[in-house]
């Protein structure tokens, strides 16, 4: 898994990089582990020159072969932001995995045969169109 951090208007806490890779790349990499998987994190201060809640967290996660996830979270807090990214983030990711695990809506190979038998037979019409019940 490709991790980048990115920090804007903010000084990245020297921390950081463990802490993400205790609390979502390593929770991540059991739901889904693959060289191509991408985890960006965007930790800002929404309002630089304003004092209260404005500590900001985006984190983007790219799986291949599925839809690209991102969650956002402003605490006054970086790691209680993170962390709230994080449990986001993990229930999303299951809920994907879930979903590409899961077998087709239609399990059933229905050729075009058996397709029209089944339509002309619940509608009483013969193939060649003439009615069923003579």
């Amino acid at each position: 898994m490709k991790l980048s951090i990115h920090a804007h208007q903010i000084e990245k806490p020297r921390d950081l990089t463990a802490f993400l890779r205790k609390h979502l790349v390593r929770p991540l990499g059991r739901l889904h582990d693959s060289p191509a998987t991408e985890l960006t994190v965007h930790v800002e201060d929404t309002t630089p020159s304003k004092g209260g809640v404005d500590q900001a967290c985006k984190v983007t996660f790219r799986m291949p072969n599925a839809k690209t996830l991102r969650v956002e979270s402003v605490k006054d807090d970086l790691h209680a932001a993170l962390l709230e990214c994080a449990q986001r983030l993990k229930r999303l990711v299951q809920r994907e995995v879930a979903k590409q695990r899961a077998p087709s809506r239609s399990p059933e190979s229905r050729p075009l045969g058996r397709s029209f038998r089944r339509r002309a037979t619940a509608a009483e019409i013969a193939p060649d169109g003439s009615p069923a019940t003579l």
